[in-house]
């Protein structure tokens, strides 16, 4: 494996270990019921990433059925090959003034 390799993997790791402790406290912040739908929502937005907890969301508020309130959603068109392709993020109460945000790319 060449250096430029190890470190590609090295930075995934550590990207991948401060998604991981985020989604830890959000899992410990929130029923099983609203945890699993927040999977589920991290499933069906394509490349899920840069997971943080926030004050304030960002986008705007649609229905989406999740068991805590409102999700936000700040979409872009992302242009890619096709022209079809989307990025933006994700914000999903996690208790009163506190909620989980991702990006994403589809």
């Amino acid at each position: 494996m060449s250096t430029d390799e190890e470190a590609a993997e090295r930075e995934q790791k550590e990207h991948d270990a401060k998604n991981q402790a985020v989604l830890d406290k959000v899992k410990a912040l929130v029923s099983p019921e609203a945890f699993e739908q927040i999977e589920e929502s991290l499933s069906e937005y394509g490349f899920a990433h840069s997971y943080k907890i926030v004050g304030k969301p960002v986008g705007r508020a649609q229905d989406e059925g999740f068991v805590l309130g409102e999700v936000y959603v700040d979409q872009t068109t992302n242009g890619g090959f096709s022209g079809d392709d989307f990025a933006g993020s994700v914000c999903m109460p996690i208790a009163a003034d506190c909620y989980f945000q991702y990006a994403y790319n589809c």
